[in-house]
């Protein structure tokens, strides 16, 4: 049986553009929670939502920003 080559979990390159796309939705989300035209149990949701992005978005500098390992041997 032919030995297969483990393919990386994670992408190779990082597109930042994406970003700024998906706050859209969530700020929207948010604001009309607070607004009053959604319920209020919507914004622990945005909330949630929100430091995922953050938190996503700081892993996606941190992977754009350092360098790639050499694969091991």
């Amino acid at each position: 049986m032919p030995e297969r080559r483990h393919r990386p979990i994670l992408i190779r390159r990082v597109n930042l553009l994406w970003y700024p796309l998906a706050l859209v939705p969530i700020l929207a989300l948010g604001y009309l929670s607070l607004g009053g035209f959604l319920p209020a149990l919507v914004a622990p949701l945005v909330l949630f939502a929100l430091f995922f992005w953050i938190f996503s978005f700081v892993f996606a500098i941190a992977g754009k920003l350092t360098k790639p390992r050499e694969p091991r041997q």
